[in-house]
């Protein structure tokens, strides 16, 4: 069930609908029920943009070439 959710998830959607909730926040035309139910709303997304990019960054890989000029590949770090 969990790929599903994820398969669902669109990262670029995600964050195109933070961009609203922002925008809407910022015009303060809002109320405060309805600014308290966006900010939850926004940071939900965040944090699955965030677990989305963690996801990536998990799993990127580099090709290189052993000693007898083979391809393999190998975990690239993604700590600064």
């Amino acid at each position: 069930m969990k790929r599903q959710k994820q398969a669902a998830f669109k990262f670029e959607q995600a964050l195109a609908r933070v961009e609203q909730i922002v925008e809407k926040m910022e015009s303060g035309e809002i109320e405060l029920d309805q600014a308290l139910a966006l900010y939850r709303e926004g940071t939900e997304l965040m944090a699955k943009c965030r677990e989305a990019l963690q996801q990536v960054q998990r799993s990127i890989t580099r090709l290189t070439r052993d000693g007898d000029g083979r391809l393999r590949t190998e975990e690239q770090s993604t700590e600064a």
